[in-house]
């Protein structure tokens, strides 16, 4: 092995701060040109429908992907092993799915919220707990990341976790309320770029350095801890964490579900001039996804072989293991070359402000549309609607800066890492939400009679899955034999798919029941009654 492995070094440099200044800088140039060109909420939240494919898709990779996977996927594979990455063998056939059912469904009905589709198809109801149901997704997911991001600046700088969260949640949401979507999708461009360049910088450091590739490391990992390359492949047992057959279920419903009823995916689709370019938006988020997850699992095998064989470089009392979703942000920190820490430093702190930025953006384009648009005592004209949205901005972002820092009390004492956290605090609301919009589309029987009793029930059933252990504890207080039962954990790969299927099947059966056999408006908007329509063109009214 070539010496050119230099020691850890203290922390961060002078350098590295001025790495992160340019780059906040340059974020702040994009906010403020983003928002000159602000006269209207369909510029706010959807660049007036004209914004570059290509940005699109790489807004819709940097949006989705956030601190959470970067982070918790090579902590993942430290921590727990490569099982996680199978899931990419879905990814061919959830590619299908969304190209030639989502996109060209909902690129004809020319929407801001997805939700307004619910109550054209449904009704106001339906509307309503599809909104009720993604902003909960959304809150729990952007405190989420704000959480994890400024838990990796405090591994980088020192600095108290909580008030990194009040700075990073503040600042976010002040140029969320000026930039909206426009800004949203070039500044997630530009974290696009140093998404991709802080794991080409973490392989290549340790390929340079150590002189091996990933054949090298794969076999170093497997001498150290054989568990970690070999996945378990399929057990019927649904306690059992994590399977290769479950987590490519996950992927595969986590990829549809998300792309078929989130508004922060869907609202940049509706910022495209029309479905070609909204199918091309996908392609590049695709094609990135596959690139990404491939430099994810290479970067997390990569800082496991190094760090088994340089545990003398770790802190005190830590191991690769137990460093878990630590250990990458400590080997930005005190391996990589002064300068470089920096700019990756400014991506984890831009990223948790895009993803606010996103989500904020997104939450605030449903409150408006879903609600502002049903009272029109709220309205005041065009520029009264542009005030409504930012100060919608503003709140959602306080209220979601205070959940972060909920989240972080919460995770500060638990033993889980973020891929277990994912469910309990947003993905649990993600099939539910998902399987109202899949019966919309596929059962075009069925009414808000028996869709919404069918998701009601599987949101029971998904809340009780991802917090069981919590529930049968607080059971416990009334009926002390349960407590035996707090120790099983439901598998957090079943956590999307299960309960969205459960609500598809049971909306199946309460359709033949309550609903009859006979026309109803909703019928026109299934998904074949709306294939049916001619593509609109990009200056067609809404």
């Amino acid at each position: 092995m070539p010496e050119t492995i230099s020691g850890p070094r203290a922390g961060l440099e002078t350098l590295d701060y001025v790495g992160v200044v340019a780059y906040l800088l340059a974020t702040l140039a994009i906010v403020v040109w983003s928002s000159r060109k602000q006269e209207s909420t369909d510029e706010f939240f959807l660049g007036s429908r004209r914004m570059p494919w290509l940005a699109v898709g790489m807004s819709l990779l940097a949006t989705l992907l956030s601190t959470l996977t970067y982070l918790g996927a090579p902590g993942e594979i430290v921590k727990n092993g490569v099982a996680f990455f199978m899931g990419l063998l879905a990814l061919p056939f959830s590619m299908l799915v969304v190209l030639c059912l989502w996109v060209p469904f909902f690129m004809r009905l020319r929407l801001t919220s997805a939700y307004e589709y619910l109550e054209r198809r449904f009704d106001y109801r339906a509307r309503l707990l599809g909104g009720t149901l993604f902003l909960f997704l959304r809150l729990g997911w952007m405190s989420l990341v704000i959480h994890t991001a400024s838990g990796a600046l405090r591994e980088m700088t020192g600095f108290s976790i909580q008030w990194l969260i009040v700075f990073v949640g503040l600042s976010a949401t002040l140029y969320t309320c000026v930039g909206g979507i426009r800004a949203a999708i070039w500044n997630d461009v530009l974290q696009f770029v140093m998404l991709f360049g802080g794991l080409f910088v973490t392989v290549g450091y340790v390929a340079w350095a150590t002189g091996t590739g990933p054949t090298h490391w794969w076999n170093t990992v497997t001498a150290h801890s054989p568990a970690h390359t070999n996945p378990l492949w399929f057990s019927f047992d649904p306690t059992v964490r994590m399977t290769v057959a479950t987590v490519v279920l996950h992927s595969f419903f986590w990829t549809i579900c998300t792309h078929g009823a989130d508004q922060v995916a869907l609202q940049r689709y509706f910022a495209t001039r029309s479905l070609s370019a909204a199918r091309r938006s996908y392609l590049v988020n695709a094609v990135s996804d596959i690139l990404v997850s491939v430099l994810l699992a290479t970067s997390g095998l990569a800082l496991l072989f190094f760090y088994f064989e340089h545990p003398d470089f770790l802190g005190e009392g830590l191991t690769p293991a137990s460093a878990g979703d630590k250990l990458l942000p400590y080997f930005f920190t005190h391996q990589l070359p002064a300068g470089l820490g920096g700019l990756i430093l400014a991506g984890f702190l831009c990223d948790a402000m895009q993803t606010l930025d996103s989500g904020v953006n997104s939450i605030s384009a449903v409150a408006t549309t879903d609600i502002g648009d049903r009272f029109h005592s709220f309205r005041a004209g065009r520029m009264g609607d542009l005030r409504l949205a930012r100060a919608l901005t503003l709140i959602v972002g306080i209220l979601t800066t205070g959940v972060a820092l909920m989240v972080a009390y919460t995770a500060e004492h638990s033993d889980l890492n973020i891929v277990d956290l994912m469910p309990r605090l947003f993905n649990m609301f993600l099939g539910p939400l998902a399987s109202l919009f899949f019966i919309g589309m596929f059962l075009p029987r069925c009414t808000a009679r028996s869709a919404l009793p069918a998701v009601l029930c599987s949101l029971v059933l998904s809340i009780v899955w991802s917090h069981w252990s919590t529930i049968v504890m607080a059971l416990a207080l009334l009926a002390p034999s349960l407590e035996s039962y707090s120790s099983i954990r439901p598998s957090i790969t079943w956590a999307i798919w299960f309960p969205c299927t459960i609500a598809f099947l049971l909306a199946a059966l309460l359709g033949t029941i309550v609903d009859k056999r006979g026309d109803h408006p909703g019928r026109a908007y299934s998904w074949r009654a709306v294939l049916r329509r001619p593509e609109p063109g990009p200056n067609d009214p809404n």
